[in-house]
Parts: C-alpha cells; structure tokens; sequence
C-alpha cells in the first residue's frame, strides 16, 4: 500500500471510531476522530454546531476539520457527513486509502436510537432512512475497499481491512475479542 494515511467512512453507528482506534493501535500509528477536530474547533458538541449555526455552517466545519489531516501515518475516523464534503474527499483520495464500513438500515436503526440527539447531520424532515440511501452512493463513489460491518466484532473488521489492504499490523492479536460497537460514534 503506497499511501499510509487510513480513512473511515460510512453511516453514524458503522463503528468507524470503535473500529479506527483498535486498527490505529493494530498498526502503531495516530488515531484522528475528525468529529473530535470539528469539537475542538468550534468549542461545542456537533448536536449544538448543526441547532445553533445550521447544517450548512456544520458542513463547512467538517470539509475544514477533513482538509486539515495530513499525509502522515494515521487511521482517520471521519463523520458519516463527510461524504458531502466533495472538495474534501477528493483530498483525501489523493492522500489516503479510503475505507467503507458498511452496515444495513436495520442494524443502523437499532444502534442509533434517536438520530438528533447521536449528531446526525439531518435535513429537515429527513429521517435516518433518507440520510442512508442519500449517502450510500456517495461512500460507494469514495471507497477504496468496502467492508460489510453488520455483525462483525470490531476486531474481525479490523482484520478485514488489513488484509484488503495489504497492511502489517505492528503489534499482535491481544485479550478477549472487543464487543461490536454500540452508539457511542457520533456523526
């Protein structure tokens, strides 16, 4: 693999921060949460950025959180939005090996409970249904491999992508296996 930067994408609740920080840790290199970045940036949860400045304005704080990652060795969990960020991803395709966690509707319904309150970047009256075939394409369009995540252990997904890329993971298979993630990725 030629480049060494790893990016995440799929819906909110794929797993992608669960999963990036255990392949981040299987390869000895950072972990970027660009959810993190937009925090850090603004001062204030995703939820506060989209109520209180708009969804136009929160995509305008990720397309700059996705445009600030760097070419150096990292696994990069980005927002399930990222993928409406054109600019960005093509950025990232220049710079990244871009990874698609996909999961069906259902499992996603069951581990996002209540998409408002999880960050979900919704348009009005948009429903998780509609985010999900909105987006889909659009990770399919940007993908460099997809891993279908839908009862997957996260340590399994991370074994996955490893071998789809061609990785040497730095550090051997430790402990009991991990859980599958549950909602704690926000978007």
């Amino acid at each position: 693999m030629d480049k060494k930067v790893i990016v995440l994408i799929g819906m909110p609740g794929s797993g992608k921060s669960t999963v990036g920080k255990i392949l981040a840790q299987t390869l000895g290199v950072d972990f970027v949460d660009t959810d993190r970045l937009i925090f850090e940036a603004e001062g204030m949860p995703l939820h506060d950025i989209q109520t209180q400045k708009g969804m136009q304005y929160f995509i305008k704080a990720e397309e700059a959180a996705l445009l600030s990652v760097d070419d150096t060795p990292k696994v990069v969990a980005t927002g399930g939005s990222a993928v409406l960020c054109e600019h960005a991803m093509m950025y990232l395709s220049t710079i990244a090996s871009i990874v698609f966690l996909d999961v069906d509707l259902n499992m996603l319904q069951k581990r996002i409970r209540d998409p408002k309150k999880r960050g979900v970047v919704l348009a009005p009256r948009q429903t998780l249904a509609g985010v999900f075939f909105e987006r889909r394409p659009l990770y399919l369009r940007y993908a460099d491999v997809k891993i279908r995540a839908r009862h997957t252990r996260p340590r399994d997904v991370v074994d996955m992508i490893i071998r789809k890329l061609g990785l040497d993971p730095k550090i051997k298979r430790e402990g009991p296996a991990e859980t599958a993630p549950d909602t704690e990725e926000k978007e």
